[in-house]
């Protein structure tokens, strides 16, 4: 395994060729990764392709119930992704860490994103520490991978420990995506673990303020019963 694995580093592909004629391609390293695991991980797309062509098994998981895929979706290699879907690969592995959309949106790979949610990845799935990838796209100010996962359907209220991503922007005083989210739906009277709505983590100064007090004014009253 290592000499193959040596092989993938360098690039050259000749050597790879040579070698897989008497290398096992279903070998495991010490984590249970197959030589098509590292392949995606190191981006490597001409041996992703010859390992498929070889006949590797292409939803292989390893210790942590990682595939291929999620490697894929690591390297941010939109490319290699398509090849391993076309392979029918399950699009949401039970990995322990997160699926290929957590790892696709926090390379911020609006590619993979977008191919991994047309390929029926789950928007709101969360990884362990139950971070959905809205959560995480917010997180990171990645304001395209925020638009792509509400425009396809992702929940704009979804919580992890009460915590919605309307609360994680005003935390971060963003007016965009208080807007955003605002505009797909999310409650701006969801109360977090310590009972605050997202309003109270903004200064009364902020223009998310101002938006936040509009928009709640308009809930509560179409709340009220006539």
């Amino acid at each position: 395994m290592i000499d193959a694995i040596r092989a993938l580093k360098s690039g050259d592909f000749e050597d790879l060729q040579n070698l897989l004629q008497t290398f096992n391609i279903h070998s495991r390293d010490a984590d249970n990764n197959t030589l098509l695991h590292h392949a995606c991980l190191l981006g490597n797309v001409e041996a992703v392709r010859l390992l498929l062509d070889s006949g590797v098994h292409a939803n292989a998981s390893n210790i942590d119930g990682q595939t291929p895929i999620c490697d894929a979706a690591l390297s941010g290699s939109a490319e290699i992704i398509s090849l391993l879907l076309r392979s029918k690969v399950d699009v949401n592995p039970p990995s322990y860490w997160g699926s290929p959309l957590i790892y696709a949106t926090q390379n911020e790979s609006i590619n993979a994103m977008r191919i991994l949610i047309n390929a029926g990845a789950s928007l709101n799935s969360p990884e362990r520490s139950g971070l959905c990838p809205l959560h995480i796209a917010i997180q990171r100010r990645f304001y395209a991978g925020i638009y792509l996962l509400l425009s396809k359907g992702a929940d704009p209220n979804c919580g992890v420990r009460l915590t919605t991503p309307l609360h994680m922007a005003a935390k971060l005083n963003d007016i965009d995506i208080t807007y955003l989210l605002l505009e797909f739906g999310a409650s701006p009277l969801s109360v977090d673990k310590d009972n605050h709505t997202p309003i109270d983590y903004v200064s009364s100064t902020s223009p998310v303020y101002r938006l936040l007090k509009s928009v709640q004014s308009k809930w509560v009253d179409s709340l009220v019963i006539p």
